[in-house]
Parts: C-alpha cells; structure tokens; sequence
C-alpha cells in the first residue's frame, strides 16, 4: 500500500485522511525504509500538502508522543522555522511574559536548525532543565503555570527522521508539523509561518486540530513571528470563523525598527538578551515581545484586544513579573531534575 500512495503522491493527487494517516503511522513505527521516507518527503514537498493532510498527518503523530494527560487548557507559540531572519528567541522570551500573566503556557520546541539558537538551546543557557518527565511537566503547569516539552525528546523517533531530512537537505511536510504537535494539545496558539500563502490553511489545521482560538502569522520582513519591523499578516481563527488582517507597531504607538535589531546570536547571548528584555531595555526588541506576548494575552482570554494584551505585556516585564517568572522555571524545572532522580533511584531499589 506504501507505494500505491506513493505513487499517488509523486502524480500529486491528494490524499484521504485515512491515506495520511496510514503513511504517518508508519514513519513513526520506523517500519519505512530511509530510501522510501526520502522519496515521501520529496514527493509531498513537490505537491505540496493539503489541510487535511496536514491535519491527519498532525493527528496521528500526536498519538506516538510521549503521552501528557492534560486537562488544562494551555497556550502555546510556535513557529515553522525557515524563514532565514536568525531572530533572538522572540516566542520563548514572549512566552514567558504571558505565563506572567496568569496563562497556562505549555510551550514546545527544538534545538536550533536555521538558526544558532533554539528555544532549547536558549532555555538550557538559562539554566532551565528541557529534559522532564510528562509528570514533572503537569506539575511544573499547576504550580507556576508553565513548563517546555523538548520536541526531540517527547518524539524521540523524529531522531532517525531528522537525520534523513538533513540528507534530503529541503524544506520537508516535518517543518510546518512540529509546530501542530504540542504534547499538551493547546487550545490556544500563535503560529509563526514563512510563506503567506500558508496563513489561511494553516489557520483551518489549527481548527481541525481543536484550537479554539488561535493566530497563524506571517511577518512581512519575511519573519514567522509578529514582526516589529515591518506589517504582519494574520489569519485569526475562533469559533470556526477565519479572520485575515494586518498589523503594524506604529498601531499600537509602538516603535518600528529593523531588522538588524532583533538578531541573535548563541544561546548564552539570546539568553542575555532576554534577561535585557526582563530588565526594561527599551527598543526593537522590547516591541517584538510586546507585540506578541500581547498576541498570546489576547488569544489565550486573558484580555479582550490586541491593544490590552500590548499594554499588559508592557506592565508584565516593567513590573518585574516576567523576570520572576524566568526565575520560578529555572529554578522548579531545576528541583523537578532532583525529584525525578530521587524517584528513580527509588524505583530501581
């Protein structure tokens, strides 16, 4: 059946659900030779994927997650990748201002891979602990209200596929997914996108996948995050119904700068730059999180616009409620390390 649908795929035609879910179960079973998975990847890049693909293919890798049993409703914020800006972690850092105000943020990442820094990388130069257990994550929500699934180690099979997308050396279906695959399942999300033409499809995956209220985004410097140098194009999904917009920092008497401004670098220097941030520097980069922490405060019900969550993101980091919030998961996600050891230990006696 594998190279019937193959087949189909390389003469682009587009899969059933049921299709999309077959193929992606079996990449995750690890029972579809390399030269085969190649030859998937390809083909899809090719023909492009279609929202029910997208959605099926989400489904089904979610199923092979390290399973999270969450009865919160979190939010997330995410990006595809890919789009070359080599930005400073603006999601991580922006994340976290919105757990500082009272979210329930469940962010996901990975190490870097178009970038010189990760959310991963960025957390661990912080000194946030990324590797934790389902359990520990759960606990880590409960009581600070935030915590980080390490991608590379609730998937643990995308090593052996990750491997075969650094061969192919293209832009594969794998990119656009990690995004949709919160272990947590978040109901409230702000997708980052590198190509405009993702911005309504995407918007319908999200809706397909159960987010209730959610942002595809798309920055017009060519950016997967709201953009504080330039218009950002948005899809807005909520009850079912798609709204499609723009957005700039001068609306929210913001500053606009370039580009340039919101370079990172290594870890250790994305994380100083988020400690910066924390500690009130003015500027680009302070507009970035702004804007889409505010994103995250709006979407997520805690305020009721866009302009309240901006203003709110400003009162969060000024008032040193989202330094402590840094502080609060360095250090749980630290001591969640020492319990996990301690259960471990017991658990092999």
């Amino acid at each position: 059946m594998l190279k019937c649908l193959l087949g189909k795929i390389t003469q682009k035609q587009h899969l059933t659900a049921g299709e999309s879910d077959y193929i992606m179960k079996r990449i995750m079973d690890g029972t579809v030779s390399d030269v085969h998975l190649g030859a998937l990847l390809a083909a899809l890049a090719v023909k492009g994927a279609t929202e029910t693909e997208l959605a099926s293919f989400a489904g089904a890798m979610r199923k092979y997650s390290l399973q999270v049993s969450c009865p919160m409703d979190t939010f997330d914020i995410v990006g595809t990748g890919g789009d070359a800006a080599k930005t400073f972690n603006i999601s991580t850092t922006a994340a976290i201002v919105v757990a500082a105000g009272g979210v329930l943020v469940a962010k996901h990442g990975n190490r870097a891979k178009t970038s010189r820094s990760g959310s991963a990388d960025m957390l661990e130069a912080l000194g946030v602990n990324i590797f934790l257990s389902p359990e520990s994550c759960m606990e880590m929500l409960e009581q600070i209200g935030i915590c980080y699934f390490y991608t590379r180690y609730y998937y643990y099979m995308m090593k052996h596929i990750d491997v075969v997308r650094e061969q192919l050396g293209i832009s594969t279906i794998f990119d656009v997914l990690r995004p949709l695959i919160n272990p947590a399942h978040a109901k409230y999300e702000i997708l980052g996108v590198n190509d405009p033409s993702l911005l309504e499809p995407m918007a319908h995956v999200l809706d397909r996948l159960g987010v209730r209220h959610g942002m595809v985004v798309y920055g017009q410097d060519h950016s997967d995050e709201i953009s504080a140098a330039a218009s950002t194009a948005i899809c807005e999904v909520t009850d079912h119904q798609y709204t499609t917009y723009q957005i700039c920092p001068e609306q929210f008497a913001l500053p606009r700068g370039s580009r340039d401004e919101l370079r990172g670098g290594t870890p250790k220097e994305n994380a100083a730059i988020a400690r910066q941030v924390f500690k009130g520097e003015r500027g680009t980069r302070r507009t970035s999180i702004l804007m889409n922490a505010g994103a995250g405060l709006y979407v997520s019900g805690n305020v009721l616009t866009l302009e309240a969550g901006i203003k709110k993101a400003g009162q969060l980091i000024d008032s040193g409620q989202a330094l402590e919030k840094l502080e609060d998961l360095i250090r749980m996600s630290q001591n969640m390390r020492v319990v996990e050891k301690v259960k471990l230990a017991a658990y092999r006696d």
